[in-house]
């Protein structure tokens, strides 16, 4: 008999492979949606969610076909989440990122893929070390609010008006701004009209570019 950890780790490893799928998130009709793509009532759906009881090993591999991801990943929390390039039909070009902390964001030469614990997904050409960040401030509004996903390659090279990553070098702060490129000048323009534009200086070095924004796109609730 499983325990209440198996149990518990499960359901988040569930939710999270509906999250990639596309169905609502708990408080927005989950269980519903569960309950009538399984084949179950919404008891038995609320109880796989919420970490109280387990789906039998049939019904497991049931959910992890529809779901597109791998069963013994979605049994065992082991191997790959993914059987393909994206939850839906083979030959797409989606592909998955690390969703990672600003923190992380500035210091990314030495983060490590493997310690990445939360993903989401791209349809752009990018490099092999992008990932995502998610907006928590107003440094984007009004255009993007907080809760937007910003892909984020490394190894592209910024050009005119590109989004860019960068971090203050003093105080290890990671923000985004707009690169601008004005003859020999290059400046970093906010998106949010109350913050000030900074001037690049080369002779002093104010922030490090961490890299370009490929894709931002919002969720909504």
């Amino acid at each position: 008999m499983a325990n209440i950890e198996d149990k518990l780790a499960f359901s988040k490893r569930m939710n999270h492979a509906l999250d990639l799928y596309g169905i609502p998130p708990k408080g927005k009709g989950r269980q519903v949606m569960v309950g009538k793509i399984f084949g179950v009532s919404q008891k038995a759906a609320n109880k796989w969610l919420e970490g109280a009881s387990l789906p039998d090993t049939m019904r497991i591999a049931i959910i992890a076909e529809k779901l597109h991801v791998n069963v013994e990943w979605l049994t065992y929390g082991s191997g790959p989440i993914n059987i393909e390039s994206l939850p839906g039909s083979k030959g797409s070009n989606w592909k998955r990122v690390p969703l990672i902390s600003w923190e992380e964001a500035g210091d990314y030469n030495n983060f490590t893929i493997k310690a990445a614990k939360k993903w989401t997904w791209t349809d752009v050409e990018i490099g092999p070390r992008t990932f995502s960040l998610i907006v928590q401030d107003d440094s984007m509004m009004p255009r993007y609010e907080p809760g937007a996903t910003i892909i984020v390659d490394p190894d592209h090279k910024p050009k005119h008006r590109n989004v860019v990553i960068f971090r203050w070098n003093k105080t290890g702060d990671v923000s985004c701004a707009q690169l601008l490129v004005d003859g020999p000048n290059f400046y970093l323009k906010p998106h949010n009209p109350d913050f000030d534009t900074l001037l690049i200086d080369e002779n002093n070095q104010k922030i490090t570019i961490c890299g370009t924004a490929r894709q931002i796109f919002m969720t909504y609730s």
